[in-house]
């Protein structure tokens, strides 16, 4: 078995909402940090049923993320990462893509 990337999440969520170590932002994510002693980076998302009504949506918007933050697993620094997706998410998947991707990078380069 490979190495687990996904944050349990009962634990790990509450602590990063409460304390992250690291915040940025787009248009339509926030993204919170916070150091982990795991050895490997980890993600969770946060996507409201109020905001987005279908399941599908909501999944489809979710598998987005976590490929975006696979392709750029190693490049992260070893933390766990929650993002959380704003209400009124743009529908082009291609832009999910183009935005994550930008802020994967503001993690890399931030010292934290």
């Amino acid at each position: 078995m490979g190495v687990k990337h996904s944050i349990p999440s009962t634990e790990g969520f509450e602590k990063i909402f409460s304390d992250p170590n690291f915040k940025t932002s787009s248009k339509n994510f926030l993204v919170l940090a916070r150091n982990n002693s795991v050895g490997h980076s980890r993600i969770g998302v946060a996507v409201r049923k109020k905001d987005i009504r279908l399941a599908v949506d909501r999944n489809k918007i979710k598998r987005k993320i976590k490929g975006s933050f696979r392709s750029n697993t190693l490049n992260l620094p070893s933390a766990d990462y929650v993002v959380l997706v704003r209400r009124n998410i743009s529908k082009n998947i291609n832009a999910v893509n183009e935005e994550m991707s930008g802020l994967w990078k503001e993690c890399v380069e931030a010292v934290w």
